[in-house]
Order: C-alpha cells, then sequence, then structure tokens
C-alpha cells in the first residue's frame, strides 16, 4: 500500500528578501514524490493582501489540508502562529528582536522547528533563548542551470557598459545590511584612477536611492547603473552574471548568503569585506581576497591588487566554483529539508545531519 504523501503548507511572506523567497520556491516546485506542497502569499498581489487579512482567513481557509506549516519570512510566521500543529519556519536574512521573541514564546507550547541559512544565525537564535535541538543549519542551495559563465556583450551594451569596462556586481539586494554604498565609495575611488571601473546593482533593496544619490553628487554619470531600471524589467540576479567582471560583497551585518554562493558557482572573482557571515564562505586569498570592513580605500586596494595578478584571478575564482558545488548544491538543500519534513511529519526528533568536508576542502587543508 503506498505511503500517503506529507502535505505541507508554504506560507510566504512576500516581502521576505530574495533568499527566502527563491527558497520557498525551489523546495514547492523540487520537493518530490511523497510530498504535497500548497502555497499562500502575505503581501500586495498576494493570496492575503497584509497580516490582518491572513488572520482573518487563514483558518477557514486550510482547514484539514496540511499535516505541517511552513513558514517563510516574518509576516508568514506571524500569520502560521495563529494555526495550531507542527510548524517549521526558515528565518530570514536578519531576524528582529520581536520575531525572536514571538518564536521563543511559540516554541514552549507548540512543536516549532527553526532553520537557520547560516551558522552565524543560528548562534544568534541560540543566544536569544531559542532551544539548541529545535534550531537547524540548512544552507541556501544554488540552482546552478540557472548560471551561465559566457560574457554576453549584448547584456553589457544594454547596460550601457563597453568592452574594456570592468564591471563590478553588487552581490545581491542594496539593503542596509548589505553595506553597498561602502563598495560604491570604493568604485567611486577607482572610477577615479581609470573611468573604466564601473557599479553594476541589481535594483532591488531599500538602499538603492540612497546609492543613485551617492552616485549622482560623484558627477561622474558612468559610475553606477541599476540594472532593472536600465533594462526596464524584472531581472534575476544570475542574469547579471554574464555582464559582470567582479562581484563585491560589503556586507555590514547578517546578509542573505544565496547571492555570494551564487557569485562562487559563477566562478567570477570576488572582493569582499570580513564579517562572520562571509567567513562562513569566503577566506582570503583562497576563493575571494578580503579586506576591512567599512573601509572603501581597502577595499578598492584589493581590487586593484586583483586586476593586477590574472593568475590569482582564476586561482580564486576556479576554487570558489569547485566550494559553490561542493557545499550549496541544490539537492543537498532539498534533500536536508525532506528529511525534516519527515521527522516533523513522524512526530519524532529533528536532526539535520551536518555536510561533511568534500574533495575541495580535504584537499585544501580546511576539512
Amino acid at each position: 500500500m503506498n505511503t500517503p504523501a506529507i502535505r505541507i503548507l508554504h506560507l510566504v511572506d512576500l516581502a521576505a528578501g530574495f533568499q527566502t523567497r527563491r527558497g520557498a520556491e525551489s523546495l514547492a516546485r523540487d520537493a518530490g514524490l511523497g510530498f504535497d506542497v500548497a502555497t499562500r502569499t502575505i503581501g500586495a498581489g498576494g493570496d492575503y493582501a497584509n497580516v490582518f487579512a491572513a488572520l482573518a482567513r487563514l483558518r477557514r481557509d486550510v482547514a484539514g489540508t496540511h499535516d505541517l506549516i511552513h513558514a517563510w519570512g516574518s509576516r508568514a510566521l506571524a500569520a502560521a502562529l495563529t494555526l495550531r500543529g507542527r510548524m517549521v519556519h526558515t528565518i530570514g536574512d536578519s531576524p528582529s528582536g520581536k520575531t525572536l521573541g514571538w518564536l521563543r514564546a511559540a516554541m514552549d507550547y507548540s512543536p516549532v522547528q527553526v532553520i537557520c541559512p547560516t551558522a552565524t544565525l543560528r548562534r544568534t537564535c541560540v543566544e536569544r533563548g531559542l532551544p539548541l535541538d529545535r534550531c537547524h543549519l540548512i544552507r541556501p542551495g544554488v540552482e546552478f542551470a540557472k548560471i551561465h559563465r559566457r560574457r554576453d556583450a549584448s547584456l553589457r551594451t544594454a547596460l550601457g557598459f563597453g568592452e574594456n569596462d570592468r564591471v563590478m556586481l553588487l552581490a545581491g539586494e542594496s539593503t542596509r545590511a548589505a553595506g553597498h554604498r561602502s563598495a560604491l565609495w570604493a568604485a567611486a575611488i577607482l572610477h577615479v584612477l581609470h573611468p573604466k571601473f564601473r557599479i553594476l546593482a541589481w535594483g532591488r533593496g531599500e538602499e538603492i536611492p540612497r546609492l543613485r544619490h551617492f552616485a549622482e553628487a560623484q558627477k561622474s554619470p558612468g559610475l553606477f547603473c541599476n540594472a532593472e531600471k536600465q533594462l526596464g524589467r524584472r531581472i534575476e540576479f544570475e542574469e547579471l552574471l554574464p555582464a559582470s567582471d567582479i562581484i563585491l560583497v560589503t556586507p555590514r551585518g547578517p546578509v542573505a548568503t544565496l547571492p555570494i554562493s551564487i557569485a562562487m558557482a559563477a566562478a567570477l572573482p570576488i572582493v569582499a569585506t570580513v564579517s562572520y557571515t562571509v567567513g562562513e564562505l569566503l577566506e582570503d586569498r583562497h576563493t575571494a581576497l578580503l579586506a576591512a570592513p567599512n573601509a572603501p580605500r581597502a577595499l578598492a586596494r584589493r581590487v586593484l591588487d586583483l586586476e593586477e595578478d590574472s593568475n590569482l584571478q582564476w586561482a580564486l575564482s576556479d576554487m570558489a566554483r569547485t566550494e559553490a558545488y561542493e557545499f550549496f548544491a541544490h539537492t543537498r538543500f532539498v534533500n536536508q529539508y525532506r528529511g525534516v519534513y519527515r521527522q516533523m511529519a513522524e512526530g519524532g526528533k529533528v536532526e539535520v545531519p551536518e555536510m561533511a568536508p568534500g574533495a575541495g576542502m580535504r584537499f585544501h587543508g580546511r576539512g
């Protein structure tokens, strides 16, 4: 007799970041046999316009349709906490104290499991009072089929770049935590030295207006490009890689690691600033060149160091790609979540096995 599929309700906050939305989308699509995933969205254009609408309708809409709930994003969590039953919540890039307070209270009376995308966030959750045995690490998964490594001359032209320009792509969304203003400042220094250095921003995030104003103040029209505004359409982050020469990663706090993992998989050279989150993915002169945080001059110097050594560019890019394929495969991401779903549905203890070091890490003595 066939075992019934585990019915999972995904509640997705449409205001959540790229990493959260991509994770929910890809997991719902690829959960596979044995899992029946239904999705409800909260936010403008979604199934529920806001949390209040979700609270008013959700219990009636989904009664008896699921075995467990998966909440993606803070508003989804707020709505999910009103529903009884087993629940898993994937923590966002930088959870607020209020969100962690809700989780801590809910865990006292409800079987809630928390998934953290980085070890740094997991440690933060535990330090804020969440039980260690109910906080688990599942790193985001890169969909390698979405990554095209060949340089796209037509896209570069559409974005306003010339053949000889050195295009530096800002990793991910331009949030306050991403620190893209520091990267733009470094680019402004480089642009004075040589106009070929130019910045490409995805165009998403609350800091985009501030970046535009900063760039305009430099009186250098070619310095800054907002990709989505320039192209007049929405574009996926991976689509910008063939138009880029270097990736800049400059976080001021916890940030999404999926864009960094995607950059690694694209085998583009990365220059980054030091942080706990960055340290989980990148190592100086191994997979990237690292600079001190909030130091635009030091960041600019590291870009110049990279430019002066083509062998170093190749070595860093090749090892970054190797480690991305080793540690951030989408199949690993899906399988780890499938394991969590199964264990929760069975009512047992939830355990997520740690990833073993692969060939690249052992070979380079980092395992």
